[in-house]
């Protein structure tokens, strides 16, 4: 699954897949649907948060 830091490094939570995770990415227009690869699928959800946006 992927796991989920706050910026000091406390553990905000897990979002478990059944698969092993090999990559995230923040993608949408909004850049808040997390896509997650997986061994075998592709996982997508929709987050409260945006993801880092480069300028």
């Amino acid at each position: 699954g992927v796991h989920c830091f706050a910026p000091d490094g406390t553990l905000l939570g897990k979002i478990l897949v059944p698969q092993t995770v090999s990559n995230i990415c923040f993608g949408g227009i909004k850049k808040n649907r997390l896509f997650i690869t997986a061994t075998q699928s592709l996982y997508s959800i929709y987050t409260t948060v945006n993801g880092a946006q480069y300028p």
